[in-house]
């Protein structure tokens, strides 16, 4: 309670008017000590549960609420290799050099086709058949042939782990779908000369499929594709021992040196092979019936010309050789490209002049 306007006003009052004057000061004085009373600011209560927060505190609150708003989600993605943590420096070349996802490319292809031939157990005379087949596709040279060998022997091996390498590919393939596509097409190709795509061979390709991203149809309309490609190339590939490559390589060598009739035969075996090579870039139109067109076109009998037309360009963009090379096919696999391409094609024409 104030005082000290009651005194004032009561001591004047007094002095001007005695005791009715004081009377009056003192009631003055009372409101006047009222007004200032509320206008004055009151410092704030402290309780014993209620303490003034300190900046710092106030700070590490604040920090606390913003980490309470992050959640930890684990990696749900398929083909994470049953990491919940994958860094894309653990295995693979940079996805910016396209030599580097070449050389990749061209060896895990024939590791993982080493796997798929001998899944069951044992590598058949098909299998190296149908593995001399797709060298024959690639236009393999000697030397490449060699390494083609030794990676397909290394997958053979009971140790090798393909789920390891096709992923290791999936990362350098990063932003190639088409690339991985082409893998798994080669795969597919070879599988189906040399075991049918029987036994486990089928599994272990469904495997290697969703790894990359392919699904169930997807794959059943690649598979259905290649089918009719390798009835209309059949299947050239040719035997051979597999597991001395260097020696087979190491012969072929003094031979190209005989002068005459080996020369003579060389050429002639040139020119029968540039023959088959050019048979092979061009299916024959008469062994693919109208309903396999559709297939290899991807589209369904009495399709509008006009979304043939966008399936058309639409397989011929994916399987264009100058885009996969772009992406990083070897040079020596392009001509599978062509193949493929110049079956696209052919089948476009069958469906058009049909």
């Amino acid at each position: 309670m104030e005082w000290g306007g009651k005194l004032v006003g009561g001591a004047l009052g007094l002095l001007v008017d005695g005791y009715v004057g004081a009377a009056l000061g003192v009631l003055a004085g009372h409101l006047v000590d009222d007004r200032l009373g509320s206008a004055a600011p009151r410092p704030p209560e402290l309780s014993s549960t209620a303490k003034p927060k300190s900046p710092s505190s106030n700070a590490s609150a604040t920090r606390q609420e913003r980490t309470s708003q992050i959640h930890h989600v684990k990696d749900t993605d398929p083909f994470a290799a049953g990491s919940e943590t994958t860094t894309d420096t653990d295995e693979g070349p940079s996805v910016e050099d396209p030599k580097a996802v070449s050389s990749q490319f061209f060896q895990t292809t024939f590791e993982v086709m080493g796997k798929v031939a001998k899944c069951d157990g044992r590598v058949s005379e098909s299998d190296i058949r149908a593995a001399r087949a797709v060298m024959k596709d690639f236009a393999l040279d000697d030397l490449q042939v060699a390494h083609a060998i030794a990676h397909f022997n290394a997958g053979k091996l009971t140790a090798y782990d393909e789920k390891r390498a096709v992923m290791a590919l999936r990362r350098v393939c990063a932003g190639r779908p088409d690339l991985l596509r082409t893998f798994l097409e080669i795969q597919i190709r070879a599988s189906i000369g040399g075991s049918e795509l029987q036994g486990p061979a089928r599994p272990l390709l469904n495997r290697i499929a969703a790894m990359l991203g392919v699904g169930g149809l997807e794959f059943a309309q690649i598979e259905t594709v290649l089918r009719i490609r390798h009835r209309a190339q059949g299947n050239r590939g040719e035997a051979a021992d597999w597991n001395r490559p260097a020696e087979g390589a190491a012969e072929a060598e003094p031979t190209a040196r005989q002068p005459g009739s080996a020369d003579r035969e060389r050429a002639s075996a040139g020119r029968s092979e540039q023959s088959g090579s050019r048979a092979r870039m061009l299916p024959s139109v008469a062994r693919m019936t109208l309903q396999e067109a559709y297939q290899v076109l991807g589209v369904l009998p009495g399709e509008a010309i006009a979304e043939i037309t966008r399936a058309y360009r639409r397989q011929l963009s994916r399987h264009h050789p100058d885009k996969l090379k772009a992406n990083g096919l070897p040079e020596s696999m392009l001509n599978f490209a062509q193949q493929h391409t110049q079956l696209i094609i052919e089948a476009f024409n069958l469906i058009r002049g049909s």
